[in-house]
Formats: structure tokens, sequence, C-alpha cells
């Protein structure tokens, strides 16, 4: 360190005195003391504080022994590759090994349909964090002197009419005494607002109340990890009860009696069914919701209800005569059938008259 540089690290001109010199030197190792600043490299700039002050110390301390003219200048040491130029803005600390990292949580609602089959959601936002750039200060402090009090963090302020001058803290460094620069990535506000967007695949299977971390990208230096609370919307046909998939529809009862086919609704989409008119629950294998995330899918249970016209129109009624008279045909023709004994036994029966009565 030379003496053009030991002055730029404590603020000061080459003409400052010993006074401001002490003084600078007070006040910077009590800013950046590690005891008393968390900032990564404190330890560091506290460091070169003192080495900076102590070399000025000393090279002041030989001036008496030999007339400036004839002393010669100091040889500069070569300088690190990473020390900022006069005037320039002092580079940001480097990051960490591992980068930071921020987790947003997030809540995504998904339909019992996705919730069975899985699906692809992409999620868009903006998350603000401290800016890297100045570590959330808004500024950049700059090696040379700040020019509103020439280095000293104090500047005279007149008060009682001009009468006395008192001493207030220089509002340009807030009493750091070093020139600052606004910070131009996050234009002075010290926070940054970033949007993203990713596409996260739902496994087939998730329940309500399931939580998914997704894994994180980097966003201006930053980690950026998600984390999804899922929640399942209520289904105008299908119904998630304990795992299970269930659905209850009405048929035509005809329909029903005479064993045709109908569409049910299912996570696909629309299921051809064969109808029975000796069930009312059916059971369709392996088309339900999955027993566990991403495992075999389990039994979709659908309950039908036969609905009947309470009253036929007139063409019902002619049909239902036809059925009538087509069934009591069938049973004379099937003697044996319960219908055909019944009708047999009812032919053949003739009421007896009551006990005591006259003819």
């Amino acid at each position: 360190m030379d003496k053009h540089e030991a002055y730029r690290e404590l603020g000061l001109p080459p003409t400052a005195s010993d006074e401001q010199l002490k003084a600078a030197w007070r006040r910077l190792v009590s800013r950046w003391h590690p005891d008393r600043n968390p900032s990564r490299d404190a330890a560091s700039r506290t460091q070169r504080i003192n080495k900076a002050y102590h070399h000025l110390r000393g090279l002041r301390d030989e001036e008496p022994e030999a007339p400036p003219a004839a002393k010669p200048a100091p040889k500069p040491a070569a300088k690190p590759a990473a020390k900022p130029a006069a005037d320039k803005a002092a580079p940001p600390p480097s990051p960490p090994p591992h980068s930071p990292r921020e987790v947003t949580v997030r809540q995504v609602s998904l339909s019992i349909e996705e919730a069975t089959l899985g699906c692809v959601r992409t999620l868009r936002g903006r998350f603000t964090h401290t800016c890297p750039a100045c570590q959330g200060q808004g500024h950049r402090v700059l090696a040379s002197a700040c020019p509103g009090c020439q280095g000293k963090g104090t500047r005279a302020k007149a008060a009682l009419f001009g009468w006395v001058w008192t001493q207030e803290t220089c509002p340009d460094c807030e009493g750091d005494g070093r020139q600052r620069e606004r910070c131009a990535p996050c234009e002075g506000t010290g926070q940054r607002s970033i949007s993203y967007r990713r596409h996260v695949r739902i496994p087939p299977g998730v329940r309500a109340g399931d939580e998914l971390s997704v894994p994180g990208t980097l966003h201006d230096g930053i980690e950026l990890g998600l984390e999804l609370h899922l929640e399942i919307e209520p289904h105008p046909f299908f119904v998630l009860e304990d795992g299970q998939l269930r659905c209850e529809i009405p048929v035509c009862g005809y329909a029903w009696a005479a064993n045709q086919w109908v569409e049910v609704p299912a996570p696909e989409g629309l299921q051809h069914m064969r109808l029975n008119r000796d069930a009312l629950v059916y059971r369709l294998r392996g088309q339900g919701f999955p027993e566990r995330p991403n495992g075999p899918r389990g039994d979709y249970i659908v309950k039908v209800v036969p609905s009947f016209p309470e009253s036929p129109n007139s063409e019902q009624q002619a049909l239902l005569d036809q059925l009538a008279a087509a069934s009591a045909r069938a049973a004379d023709a099937q003697p044996d059938s319960a219908l055909g004994r019944w009708r047999r036994q009812l032919a053949g029966w003739q009421p007896k008259a009551a006990p005591g009565a006259k003819d």
C-alpha cells in the first residue's frame, strides 16, 4: 500500500492534518470493526484501515528528519488486481461459495381430474430481494473523499441567524466521509424485484394439503425455490373421499330396466358403461384415484339412481300397456315362472262362503 492508496482508504486528501487523520481512522474503525459490523468483509476492511493509518503515521513521523524536497518518493507496491482505482466504484463483494436461497410459498388449486391424472402448471410471479450490488444500501461507497464535507463526515451549519455555527452530520455521506454513488441496478432503493415463470409438473395422486418443493433456479445471483401448498377444488360430478373416487348419476329407469348402455363421466372423459337392472352400484376397475402419488389407480365407484316419470305421457302409456300385455303373454307361455304360477293359481281360485252364510 502506497501513500495515495492509504489516503483513499481513509477518505482523506493528502493535505489533511494529523488531527483529521486520527479522527478519520477512529471513525472508520468504529464503523467497520467486526464486533459492531456484521458484514462479511468487515474484518478485511478493518485491517486495511489500520494498515493505511499506520503507514501514513509512519511516513509523517519520518518527514522531519529530511527536507521534503530531498526525500525520495517511496516506491509504490504492486497493486492487487481487485484493488479499486481512484474515483472508481468499489466492486460488490464476491458471492459466497453457495448462492443464497429464497423460498416463495404458492397456493395451487387443482381440479379432481388434474389431481387424478397429474398435470403441468405454469406459475408466474415476482419476488423482491435485497440488491446484491449495494447490499441493500441503495448506494455504493467510492474511494474518494466526500465533496460535501471534504472527507470529515460533518459540515458547518448556521444557527441563530448566522451568529453561531454548529456541526451536523454530512447528509451526502451520512458521516462516513467518503463519496457515494447511487446504485444503478436497484435505482437507489436497495431492493430488486425479479419476475419468474416456472413450469411445474404435478404428479398424479396428490392430496389436498400436500406440499411440493420445487428445485430452485438462479435469479439475479439468488437461488429461488418454490413451495407449493396444494388444494383440490369441488367438482360438479366427482367426490373424493378417503382416496376413493365416487360419482352418483341419475339414469332413465326404462334404460336401466332394459340393461342399456349409458355414458358416465370419468377423469379421462365420458366412458360407456352397461347398466344392469339387478345392480345400482358399479365398480370401474383401474379408473379411480391413485392409491398413492405416482402409484396405481384404484377403482372408480359409480352409483346410478333410476328415474321414472311421475305421469307418463300418452305415448309412454301406450308402450307400457304393450309391455304389460307382452309380459302377461310371456308368463302364460312359461307356466313354471313365478308370474306364470301366480296367474294360473289366480285363475283357478274361487272364494268360499263365510261360515253360517245362507243360500
